[in-house]
């Protein structure tokens, strides 16, 4: 498991993380970051024998893909081309590709142009595993080439459902002045809605 060597303290957060969602009676845990996703969805079952089976864990674009299959979620347009960047934690570490894709194809308006590298393919942003705390010229070396890749495409913007990937794509985009903005996929959603109103 990925503790930082610190695995009996990652076991005590994990029974009290889950000792506070057990109190509020959720069925559903929905999730907007990708690395604490993968930790409820793969990483605690693993740990705890007691993981509730009846406990469904989602990424918020996966819940969002939901909603817009039920028709619960209306869209309207929102004219942008757009590239997407699949987080490490939500796609090659927990298998997540489509749903953030059907999101995106599902608001009017929306271009997706696929940069070279993507799905299980993609590189890394730089900004996981606290690799920035050792070695940023490391992470602005990989912020900067997934930021060419996301330039040679034409978007406007480069968006993810990671915090992590924005916060180290936006230190990529000012730092190489790359003209790609990059905006998280739960933004793009709002303004879809708020296009809809």
């Amino acid at each position: 498991l990925y503790t930082s060597g610190l695995g009996d303290r990652m076991h005590d957060l994990a029974v009290h993380n889950l000792e506070r969602v057990r109190a509020t009676g959720a069925k559903i845990l929905v999730s907007t970051c990708a690395s604490c996703y993968h930790t409820w969805k793969h990483i605690y079952p693993e740990m705890l024998d007691d993981f509730p089976k009846d406990l469904e864990v989602l990424h918020a674009t996966e819940y969002m893909a939901r909603l817009i299959d039920n028709g619960q979620l209306k869209l309207g347009p929102v004219e942008r081309v757009i590239t997407y960047h699949d987080p490490c934690d939500l796609g090659k570490r927990s298998g997540v590709y489509d749903a953030p894709r059907h999101v995106l194809a599902s608001i009017p308006g929306i271009e997706l142009r696929e940069m070279a590298n993507n799905r299980q393919n993609s590189l890394c942003c730089g900004g996981g595993g606290n690799v920035e705390s050792f070695s940023p010229d490391t992470v602005s070396e990989a912020s900067g080439r997934r930021l060419q890749q996301a330039q040679a495409t034409g978007a406007q913007h480069i968006v993810s459902a990671c915090q992590q990937c924005m916060r180290t794509l936006f230190s990529g985009a000012r730092k190489h002045r790359i003209r790609v903005r990059p905006i998280d996929i739960s933004q793009l959603v709002l303004e879809s809605v708020q296009a809809a109103e």
